[in-house]
């Protein structure tokens, strides 16, 4: 298309359909002809397109803008002008076009041709340029006339489209406007509760679309500042900006912070906003680097450290607080100044050249330095200055960063305070400690002399810190401090290795008893009260002690023999000290060995569960079973439940083991009463650890439902070391485990500390006697005086009292006479398997009990470890009436004493086990009714006499004996004991 060119006919523009400037399209394919019809088209004012060929005008034509006029020559190879007016014809896009033929043919009948195909007028060339202008104004007059009558209404809403348009654009461009700046634009359509965004604010927040109501834009904004917008919105002033600053949710969950600028520009008739527009800005780079000022500046004035800023000339520009805390000149003192002003005169000029020299060689320097305080006192600074270039490298300010060394090094020792001691005890701490042994034994080495080193425990420590509260526990831990200070020489190192865990160095040891003295010493201070919080507070310690070089020549050697002596020494009941022996290692190696195949065992299935009779005392018949466990290691072979079981209660695995044997047993008793064997009950064993968990009632609760078994038919045995600690939880457990309906009954009973108020406050069923008073009940006077105030106690609280670990008739015997319910033994039987324990429960197997023997009147018991003695002495004797017994020990005697009553007991004084004073003595303790004398040929005064004044012997008798004078004072002693008996009767009866 060619340029517009003037019109040589400026007072009568030609004019397109719509108005404009038309485009006149000329067809002709002579180039010449082409030329000069577009250039009076164009002095004629119009625009003009050409095309050389009919194909080319086609396509010229369809081309927008299109033509409002066409001049088209006719002749014209490949297509003439009538193909191309009937082409022109056919399309809607081109029908309306008005076609001028301008051709050299002159016959009136190629002109009517021309106008009846179409043609709106026929022009002959050589074609005259005013006859040309004016022809083209006609036709251009007449179709812009045709087109305004018949398009009238589509012009109008062309207009109207233009004009939006126009709009569209304004707001296009303002919009694009302001979203290059950072700017998306949002209306808030209140009177139909819509929410328009801008494309550039959905893209700004990753929003595809907009939220669609007002509310849903408000619950975008972060909840502190939700109200503050809600309240601008809705309480707008008229012609006033609404201004915030709010964070809002982006797509990905971020909060972003936002600018709001917006007018309310219509209001309801209730004066309302109805529609709000507005901007939103994202200002969180603004608002970031706005915090990061704010912390630069907390930094740089909040820092300990001096920073003084100056420019090229050094003068101070700024300073920080700390610059007038550690030189004591203000800002305003110091601003303006430069730093010479702290120029103390310590340094020459060659240090000032050196250090000038690294700044402007190296961009920094650093080191120390000596500087002048404003009250005159010198102050050493560790100072770092470095210089600020510009682009020319030419430095535009210097920094100085400069702290008071002395704070420096009080802070190097405070740290090395910290990492070396203890900060509540102000004791080397492990570290130290250590390293004070390692030098200790360096200087035993080369000096040969000895070197202790003393491991103490507080026992029992953490009860103080559950009841009194940790503050109360670390006022202890001084005191004890202060106390074991006390008690060591001048050089000796005491360090606190642990919370409640002191050691000792204790250097050149002469003698071992030195460091036992120690100990005792320290045991001594510990066990005196402590007052803490008006309460006395006992402690007892347990020290574990180990002497170089004979138990390590290491510090960790000595450590280790120190550790298994404190060990021992809690094993062996606290409160005591142990040495260091070899054997404690292999102790040590055991228990290692025992805890980590203990972590296995349950899932291996190497534990079982066997079952030990418990058997009535008044009829014999078993009244129950005891579940324990067994343990046969896949490693170790059979363990000990002795060593096992302490060991799974320390690390907590017996918590999970005793529930397993819980539900064994449980499983196990329901199997035999389901096959209607014995009716049977079982007790099961329940560690301290496994009694303190909250949740035991639900674990008992479920084995029950598990099994099938009936609560009553569940005992659980509890020792009293899992109450000790807390009295009233544990009764509370107590007593939640008895409303399941099972029985409760007190294992060891007679080992802790047993009593008619403590008992009375727990609802047990049973005591269960300890087997350690039960093994030698029948000799020793001590046990046998437990047992009888234990069965006493417990036939008081209306509890059943059961025996453990019965071997012999006679200690059976004894118990039933002291009327015990029932026993548990080997004497019945061994802990059994279940496969071996069926057969007792299907045969009914009884406890064989002894006849009781009917009250002899005349009952003698002769004991001497001599048999022909015994011999003599029964043969003298027979004919007197006497129902003799006979032993050779005092243990045999003990034995026939404990099965049936015995009125005289005459006893040898030299024999091999025991002596018969002290027999005798014994027998007084346990059976005082019987009337006891001595027969020997060996004559120790000293001791029959005390035993004769402290009553233990009636008679003392010598051998060889007179036949007439023994039977006489034989049958002395039995009318003692008549008389005894009589007088013992009198006082049961209540006879005068």
């Amino acid at each position: 298309m060619s340029t517009d060119t003037p019109s040589i006919f400026p007072d009568l523009p030609l004019a397109g359909a719509n108005g404009d400037k038309p485009l006149i399209l000329v067809v002709d394919d002579t180039p010449l002809n082409l030329e000069t019809l577009a250039e009076m088209v164009r002095c004629g004012g119009a625009n003009a397109r050409v095309a050389n060929c009919g194909q080319t005008a086609l396509r010229f034509a369809r081309l927008e803008p299109r033509p409002d006029l066409i001049l088209l020559d006719i002749m014209m190879p490949d297509m003439d002008g009538h193909a191309v007016l009937a082409e022109l014809r056919k399309m809607p896009e081109t029908r309306d076009i008005p076609v001028i033929f301008v051709t050299a043919q002159t016959d009136e009948l190629e002109e009517e041709r021309g106008i009846r195909e179409g043609a709106a007028d026929y022009l002959t060339k050589p074609v005259k340029m005013p006859v040309l202008i004016a022809r083209m104004r006609a036709h251009l007059e007449a179709s812009r006339a045709q087109w305004l009558l018949a398009n009238q209404k589509a012009w109008l809403e062309k207009e109207v489209d233009r004009r939006v348009a126009e709009n569209t654009q304004l707001k296009r461009h303002l919009t694009l406007a302001l979203e290059r700046t950072g700017f998306g634009i949002w209306e808030h359509d209140h009177a139909h509760d819509r929410n328009r965004w801008s494309e550039g604010l959905r893209q700004m927040l990753g929003y595809a679309r907009e939220p669609e109501a007002v509310a849903e834009f408000m619950n975008l904004i972060h909840p502190e500042d939700r109200p503050v917008i809600e309240a601008l919105v809705a309480h707008p002033r008229r012609d006033e900006a609404l201004v915030a600053e709010f964070r809002i949710r982006h797509h990905d969950g971020d909060w972003r912070w936002v600018e709001s600028r917006g007018r309310t520009v219509e209001f309801d008739a209730a004066g309302q906003p109805a529609l709000m527009i507005g901007t939103l800005l994202d200002i969180t780079e603004r608002k970031q680097a706005e915090a990061e000022h704010r912390l630069a500046d907390l930094v740089f004035t909040g820092i300990g450290q001096g920073i003084c800023i100056t420019d090229a000339e050094s003068r101070i520009l700024r300073i920080n607080d700390a610059f007038s805390q550690i030189t004591g000149y203000t800002a305003a003192e110091a601003i303006g100044q430069t730093p010479r002003l702290l120029k103390s005169g310590v340094h020459g000029a060659a240090f000032y050249a050196e250090m000038w020299r690294a700044i402007h060689q190296y961009g920094n320097w650093q080191g120390e330095i000596t500087n002048r305080h404003k009250d005159g006192s010198l102050v050493t600074e560790w100072l770092s200055i470095s210089s600020l270039r510009q682009a020319g490298g030419v430095a535009s300010h210097y920094v100085g960063i400069f702290s008071d060394l002395s704070e420096r090094q009080a802070a190097a020792e405070r740290i090395n305070f910290l990492s070396s001691y203890d900060t509540l005890t102000e004791l080397p701490n492990r570290t130290l400690f250590d390293d004070r042994l390692q030098q200790a034994l360096l200087t035993a080495r080369r000096f040969e002399r000895g070197t202790a080193l003393i491991l103490l425990d507080l026992n029992r420590f953490r009860l103080v810190n559950d009841t009194l509260g940790p503050p109360a526990g670390d006022e202890i831990l001084v005191e004890v401090t202060r106390r074991l200070k006390l008690q060591v020489r001048e050089g000796d190192t005491v360090g606190r290795r642990a919370g409640n865990e002191f050691g000792f160095v204790m250097a050149n040891l002469s003698h071992e008893r030195d460091a036992l003295a120690l100990a005792q010493r320290m045991l001594d201070a510990i066990s005196v009260p402590f007052m803490v919080a008006g309460q006395s507070v006992a402690i007892t310690a347990s020290i574990g002690i180990s002497v170089f070089p004979k138990d390590g020549e290491t510090v960790e050697a000595m450590l280790r023999s120190a550790d298994a002596a404190l060990l021992r020494a809690k094993q062996s009941g606290r409160n005591t000290f142990n040495f260091y022996s070899p054997e404690m290692d292999a102790d040590a190696a055991r228990r290692l060995s025992i805890e980590t195949a203990l972590r296995t065992a349950l899932a291996n299935d190497e534990f079982s569960v066997h079952y030990q009779p418990q058997v009535s005392l008044e009829s014999g018949h078993m009244i129950g079973m005891e579940a324990l466990l067994r343990w046969n290691s896949a490693q170790l072979g059979p363990v000990p439940p002795v060593e096992f079981i302490p060991i799974a209660e320390e690390t907590g695995l017996i918590v999970q083991i005793g529930d397993w044997v819980l539900r064994t047993a449980c499983r196990q008793t329901k199997a035999w009463l389901d096959l209607g064997l014995l009716p049977l009950h079982v007790a099961v064993n329940l560690s301290p650890r496994q009694f303190r968990q909250a949740d035991l009632p639900a674990q008992v609760a479920a084995a029950l439902a598990e099994s099938g078994l009936p609560a009553s038919a569940l005992e659980l045995e509890i020792t009293e070391s899992a109450f000790i600690d807390d009295v009233a939880e544990a009764v509370a457990m107590c007593r939640k485990l008895k409303a399941l309906g099972i029985k409760l009954s007190l294992d060891d009973f007679g080992t802790g500390y047993s009593s008619l108020a403590y008992l009375s406050r727990f609802p047990f069923d049973k005591i269960k006697i300890d087997q350690a008073f039960v093994r030698d009940i029948v000799n020793n006077p001590v046990n046998a005086a437990i047992a009888s105030a234990a069965i006493v106690m417990g036939r008081s609280l209306n509890l059943s009292v059961l025996a453990e670990g019965v071997e012999t008739e006679a200690q059976a015997s004894f118990l039933r006479s002291r009327r015990c319910d029932a026993i548990q033994g080997y004497l019945f039987s061994r802990p059994l398997p279940p496969d071996e324990f069926a057969p007792l429960l299907r045969n009914n197997k009884l406890l064989p009990l002894a006849v009781p023997v009917a009250p002899q009147e005349k009952t003698l018991l002769l004991v001497d470890d001599e048999p022909h003695i015994l011999s003599s002495l029964t043969r003298l004797l027979r004919r007197e009436g006497y129902t003799i017994l006979t032993a050779t020990s005092p243990t045999e005697a003990f034995e026939i004493l404990a099965q049936q009553p015995i009125q005289v007991v005459i006893s040898d004084q030299r024999m091999p086990d025991m002596s018969g004073t002290e027999f005798l003595s014994r027998v007084r303790q346990i059976y005082p009714a019987t009337i006891r004398l001595v027969l020997t040929g060996y004559t120790d005064l000293q001791s029959v006499t005390d035993a004769i004044n402290h009553g233990a012997i009636y008679k003392f008798l010598t051998k060889p004996w007179d036949d007439d004078q023994l039977r006489e004072q034989i049958r002395e002693a039995f009318r003692m004991a008549h008389l005894n008996e009589e007088q013992s009767f009198s006082e049961n009866s209540g006879e005068p």
